[in-house]
């Protein structure tokens, strides 16, 4: 998970990943269309990779933030 987590924290890094990814991906549609090939999947392919980089700014975003301790017994 340490790992992961600095890759998160590379932003650089995370966006030239998820924009490679993204770019890729429709490279491949364009050409399997062109080939007649089932292209179905690949708008879910696009928002599952979306969700997944989404769901790793909650991940680490959250554990990041930690809460101020406050007496309240003052």
């Amino acid at each position: 998970m340490k790992s992961l987590r600095e890759f998160h924290n590379d932003k650089d890094t995370k966006e030239n990943v998820y924009n490679y990814l993204i770019d890729y991906l429709e490279k491949e549609t364009v050409k399997r269309t062109f080939d007649r090939e089932d292209v179905s999947g690949m708008a879910d392919a696009k928002e599952i990779i979306s969700k997944a980089f989404d769901n790793m700014d909650l991940l680490f975003n959250s554990k990041a933030k930690k809460k101020e301790q406050v007496n309240e017994a003052r």
